[in-house]
């Protein structure tokens, strides 16, 4: 009977050194993902002095709540979670029976109203209410990038 009791109490022993050797372990661990985005137009450029870094004729509010996402060389945002907006002055146009006008602000307010292609739908509704008295400003911004080139600038 003594025997049964020492074999026991030794399965005992290393059951828990070998519970005690896994919460001790300095092996990998699992890390957390990254939590929800906060909301859009809470987010802060990043810059050294925190004032709002656009190139010159880009809304400020448009590298700061949609480059988050969108890419636009000219705009230098490198966003990749939604679809690049270079040329959507003119694509905008052929994606439904709107004109471009109508179809960019119908995606900033409904964005769920077309997807574009190879995309889901990530974009959160009622942006326009993000960007306020710039709205109509990142409309006319985003009006301006087609694919045609710039109009030469008229000799003086």
């Amino acid at each position: 009977m003594p025997s049964r009791t020492i074999v026991t109490l030794l399965a005992l022993v290393v059951g828990a050194a070998f519970v005690l050797s896994a919460c001790f372990n300095p092996g990998p661990t699992v890390v957390s993902q990254p939590g929800p985005l906060p909301p859009l137009g809470m987010i802060t450029p990043i810059t050294g002095d925190g004032a709002t870094a656009a190139p010159e004729g880009v809304p400020a509010s448009f590298v700061t709540t949609c480059g988050i996402c969108h890419t636009v060389a000219d705009a230098g945002t490198t966003g990749t979670i939604g679809p690049e907006l270079s040329n959507i002055g003119t694509v905008a146009a052929t994606r439904t029976s709107l004109s471009a006008e109508e179809y960019i602000r119908q995606s900033i307010e409904d964005p769920a109203a077309f997807i574009a292609p190879d995309y889901t739908p990530l974009m959160t509704a009622g942006l326009h209410d993000v960007l306020g008295d710039d709205y109509d400003a990142v409309v006319a911004y985003l009006l301006t990038l087609t694919d045609e080139p710039a109009e030469p600038a008229a000799a003086q």
